[in-house]
């Protein structure tokens, strides 16, 4: 199987539609590329606007990407609470993040890319997230990390929490696949490592205030959990570069760069083949002026027919 994995694409149409463009020219790329499945880690948009999600579902489609066994979406803190569009807006935002209604939103969502929700599995009748979504020989386990607001605890909306209910389900939905001859991947929005101390340029007050308060919190249970059912991948978005990086022997993949980023203005997404006994990833950079320019971020192979001694 052939996945792309992109996230972060802060699709704005009312503040930034030149970022559509941008937006369009990934998705026909991706689409020419041949692959079986896009899985978008959230920050689909930037200002939680229906009307975004719309644009981008109707986008996806005309290239292929509109059902269950294609697409695979997930929500970020922007596609919730949205963010401050002027720098003015920074002092409002929290009382702003208040008055949003999470439930509505993250329900808002669902339906929106209904389509892509046939045939997944949920741990009970009134669960939106964690689900699981079988395919030819991958689970892929859909986790919503967006925290709800607080005054002291969330005031910018940007941290990301799986509170214990919902840990619970995703380690119940993954019981069912322990014995299964199944690549394992994780969708989910929030980060994993530590943002690195780097002379990358951040811009505006805001992206400051955000960098200091948009860690997900209890991670280390998660990365507990995630050795316990042998995940072979993690994907997420959220921190703005391209990275893959280790944890406990857990790989994980962050696409968050794909149309901003500290990364430069190329556009940027991973293709993940995975076969009966290997995975390999690269990633591929579109440059302003049409070049092509792709590179291994990792390869791996396996010994055993289930995957649980990477050689």
């Amino acid at each position: 199987m052939k996945i792309a994995h992109i996230s972060d694409l802060h699709l704005n149409t009312l503040f930034n539609d030149s970022n559509l463009l941008r937006v369009k020219k990934l998705i026909k790329y991706i689409s020419n590329q041949s692959v079986d499945h896009l899985i978008i880690t959230g920050d689909l948009t930037d200002n939680a606007d229906e009307s975004d999600l719309l644009i981008l579902k109707r986008m996806l489609s005309k290239f292929g990407f509109s059902s269950h066994l294609n697409l695979t979406v997930i929500p970020g803190n922007h596609d919730i609470f949205g963010g401050p569009q002027k720098a003015i807006d920074i002092f409002s935002f929290p009382e702003r993040c208040k008055e949003v209604d999470y439930d509505a939103k993250v329900h808002l969502f669902k339906e929106i890319f209904k389509e892509t929700f046939v045939n997944t599995e949920v741990a009970d009748e009134e669960s939106q997230f964690p689900f699981t979504k079988e395919l030819d020989g991958v689970v892929i386990v859909g986790i919503n990390s967006i925290a709800e607001y607080s005054k002291y605890k969330n005031p910018f909306a940007s941290i990301g929490e799986i509170k214990l209910k919902n840990f619970n389900k995703i380690d119940e939905l993954l019981k069912k696949y322990s014995d299964k001859d199944v690549f394992k991947i994780i969708a989910v929005h929030h980060h994993f490592n530590k943002i690195k101390n780097t002379k990358r340029s951040i811009a505006g007050l805001w992206q400051n205030i955000e960098k200091q308060t948009m860690k997900l919190k209890k991670k280390k249970r998660l990365i507990s959990l995630f050795q316990k059912h042998n995940i072979d991948l993690v994907l997420h978005g959220h921190i703005h570069y391209n990275e893959f990086y280790e944890r406990k022997g857990i790989s994980f993949l962050n696409a968050g760069a794909s149309t901003v980023g500290y990364t430069g203005k190329s556009l940027r997404v991973n293709i993940i083949n995975l076969n009966q006994n290997s995975m390999h990833c690269e990633l591929h950079k579109l440059t302003e002026n049409g070049e092509i320019k792709i590179e291994d971020l990792f390869k791996k192979e396996y010994q055993t027919l289930l995957r649980l001694s990477p050689i």
